[in-house]
């Protein structure tokens, strides 16, 4: 959904009841049998199938009209509607909660608690010797 949304955004989204969203709204979704996540428009609402027809308005043909995803969004698959969002953020988010990151973040952690430690015991030391 760039502009709106760059790739890569850490979004805050808002659970919404299916019955909620109107054409035009923004919407959070999984990906049909995926656990891959989306922000596109809805451009239409296909009550009788349950499903919700969407597009991500910078998917431009060669004509300039703006492409409509190939797969409608179940209304099962709806998280909700963003709120805010945070741009980039959400790769560092990703880095961070998979290996190595992970790992970078509990080393980098341990090292700030020892080396908090080692000056607060020396600073003890130091005072006790006055």
């Amino acid at each position: 959904m760039e502009p709106d949304y760059p790739v890569g955004s850490l979004i805050y989204v808002k659970k919404i009841d299916y019955n909620n969203i109107k054409v035009g709204d923004v919407i959070t979704f999984y990906m049909t049998d995926s656990d891959i996540v989306a922000t596109h428009e809805v451009y239409e609402i296909d009550e009788i199938n349950k499903q919700f027809k969407t597009q991500g308005i910078n998917n431009i043909d060669s004509n300039g009209n703006i492409i409509h995803d190939a797969n409608p969004v179940s209304f099962d698959n709806l998280i909700g509607t963003p709120i805010y969002c945070i741009p980039y953020l959400g790769y560092i988010n990703k880095f961070i909660t998979k290996s190595p990151g992970l790992y970078i973040v509990i080393g980098i952690t341990l090292f700030v608690v020892i080396i908090s430690f080692l000056f607060e015991k020396k600073e003890g030391e130091e005072k006790n010797e006055k």
